[in-house]
């Protein structure tokens, strides 16, 4: 399987990437939108690659980062999710996406093409214990080491950490490790 491709971009479209390799051979990727955003065509050509064979055709997706991949590997883990609505998927702000997951934003999902209700709804049960939804609006979060560490105690204790990043939102500022988990704690109870 194809995991990395580099190269030279002969051709762009809106769906697909030509890569011609330093050995002569082309490939065509089809690529997320954070991927197609980047390339130019005669512009040096590098990503993460998701392999796809099937009897006829062998389909090559390509990603910008390694956690595009990954949430890409597990949305198509999703009965009733194909590669194509996937990588849609995927094309979206990743913090949007988990935000909406992590909510159950179902008309948010059903904007992306492909994605009825039904599915949407499945998609979000099936993926809320997989996805890191930490980062879905962790840029919200001082992250104070004060604040890093009262999360990470909380986490070992067994708390939700979306339930832990709502709560410490309300926090004192510059508090301490032990007044941001007094004030989970005496909040939660």
């Amino acid at each position: 399987m194809i995991g990395f491709l580099s190269g030279t971009v002969a051709t762009v479209s809106p769906r697909k990437i030509l890569v011609l390799t330093p050995g002569g051979v082309g490939y065509d990727v089809i690529p997320a939108g954070s991927l197609l955003a980047e390339v130019r065509e005669g512009e040096t050509f590098s990503a993460t690659i998701f392999t796809i064979v099937r009897e006829q055709e062998i389909t090559l997706y390509g990603f910008g980062s390694d956690m595009e991949k990954s949430l890409f590997e597990k949305l198509i883990g999703v009965s009733g999710i194909g590669p194509k609505t996937a990588l849609a998927m995927v094309s979206t702000p990743a913090d949007q996406f988990q935000k909406a997951v992590a909510e159950g934003d179902v008309p948010f999902l059903t904007r992306i093409p492909g994605l009825g209700k039904k599915t949407a709804e499945r998609l979000i049960v099936e993926l809320r214990g997989k996805l890191n939804l930490e980062t879905a609006g962790a840029t919200q979060i001082p992250q104070s080491t004060a604040m890093i560490e009262a999360t990470d105690a909380l986490k070992n204790l067994g708390y939700d950490p979306r339930m832990i990043h709502e709560i410490l939102q309300q926090a004192p500022e510059q508090a301490s490790t032990e007044t941001l988990v007094k004030f989970f704690l005496s909040s939660n109870a």
